[in-house]
């Protein structure tokens, strides 16, 4: 976990982020504003190709309905099938990207019809199962990492739950697409301001239309979730982007817009922070905001956008990138990569944990369960308990 907090990794990772963020606040991107009624304007032809491909991963929920099961609370099984397809897919997702960023590199802007091209060929890619046996090393590399962040980015098909976890993995996938120029930028160029705001709300956009219908479709169960803390049970980044791109906007919405549901019904598409806001809502519908999200409900008395923005950065950095939780999922290749060398010290067994002669299992207790006086020991009592 040290080793990863210092690492190029997380830095590299942490500061794609905030351009991300600060792209969507940007005066040299005000020109483009993101129209849900035109998503691919503005994008690269390899993002128009993850749009439609995400487009058809929201499909897929019609071929795997939720089965009627009774006394559970959180996760469908049917996840479980949407997952493997998923898994199946996502190779062939990864390698329609990169093609559509081999054909087209560079940063330039793009017509309709090639967008329009790129995007079909995303949604079939994902209906394409991708066999890359005869690769050759390089791209087969590539074509896995990137499928590995894919895969862990909707949810975990054991646990049936979702999570900040697996939306960083959503993130760590853009980012090795960034990194190898599939924004519309070379190494030595990187995308302009305008270009990065549309490959964050188009993209973001059409990512949590997928992620909300698998939790409210199969009951995903909330990962981690910390409660009063939270932003909500399942995201941050969409918050900390939402507020940066409402920037632009402060002489016409403020924090305090949150609490007008007709702001919120009328902008909930075109602004990302509304229609996460909205979906809270819609989930818990006859809660009092503040007491279904105290922390956002502390936020919306900031005076400005700006501070919004800044502190949820530091709050995506503190609870999910310096959260072992969430670390420990990772995995590393060569574009998201470890610089450092993984620990072999050997694990001990479980079971030789409370041993005291070996082979000879006894029974586990804790520390304070001995048959010594508990005289020293300080009595607890609730802080009223006089």
């Amino acid at each position: 976990m040290e080793h990863f907090l210092q690492s190029p990794a997380k830095a590299e990772l942490l500061k794609v982020t905030a351009a991300m963020g600060k792209s969507c606040a940007n005066p040299e991107s005000s020109s483009f504003e993101y129209d849900p009624s035109s998503p691919l304007t503005g994008l690269s032809p390899a993002m128009a190709s993850l749009h439609g491909s995400l487009t058809a991963m929201e499909t897929w929920l019609n071929d795997f309905p939720p089965q009627q099961t009774e006394h559970i609370r959180f996760g469908n099984p049917a996840f479980r099938e949407w997952h493997q397809r998923l898994v199946q897919r996502s190779s062939s997702i990864s390698w329609a990207v990169i093609q559509a960023m081999k054909s087209h590199p560079g940063h330039q802007d793009y017509g309709d019809i090639i967008l329009s091209l790129a995007c079909e060929t995303g949604k079939e890619a994902a209906g394409s199962v991708l066999d890359a046996t005869n690769f050759n090393a390089d791209d087969r590399a590539v074509v896995e990492e990137l499928s590995a962040y894919l895969q862990a980015a909707f949810g975990h098909p054991i646990r049936l739950d979702y999570g900040t976890g697996h939306e960083c993995s959503f993130q760590v996938f853009l980012f090795a697409i960034c990194k190898l120029g599939g924004f519309g930028s070379t190494s030595s160029d990187p995308p302009t301001a305008q270009r990065l705001k549309a490959v964050t709300l188009s993209i973001w956009s059409a990512y949590l239309r997928v992620t909300r219908r698998l939790q409210t479709d199969y009951m995903l169960e909330p990962a981690g979730s910390h409660g009063v803390w939270g932003l909500d049970d399942y995201h941050c980044l969409p918050f900390f982007f939402g507020a940066s791109q409402l920037e632009q906007h402060g002489d016409d919405f403020t924090p305090k817009s949150i609490h007008d549901d007709s702001v919120i019904s009328k902008e909930g598409d075109r602004f990302l922070y509304f229609g996460c806001i909205r979906y809270i809502k819609a989930l818990k519908k006859g809660v009092p905001f503040f007491e279904s999200s105290p922390m956002l409900n502390d936020i919306s008395h900031l005076n400005s956008w700006e501070k919004v923005a800044s502190g949820l950065l530091r709050l995506f950095e503190g609870e999910v990138l310096k959260k072992r939780q969430v670390v420990q999922h990772f995995v590393f290749g060569e574009i998201f990569k470890a610089n450092w060398k993984p620990s072999d010290t050997p694990r001990t067994a479980p079971e030789e944990t409370f041993r005291t002669d070996p082979g000879v299992p006894t029974m586990a207790r804790a520390p304070w369960a001995t048959n010594q006086s508990s005289s020293n020991l300080p009595s607890t009592k609730a802080p009223w308990a006089k």
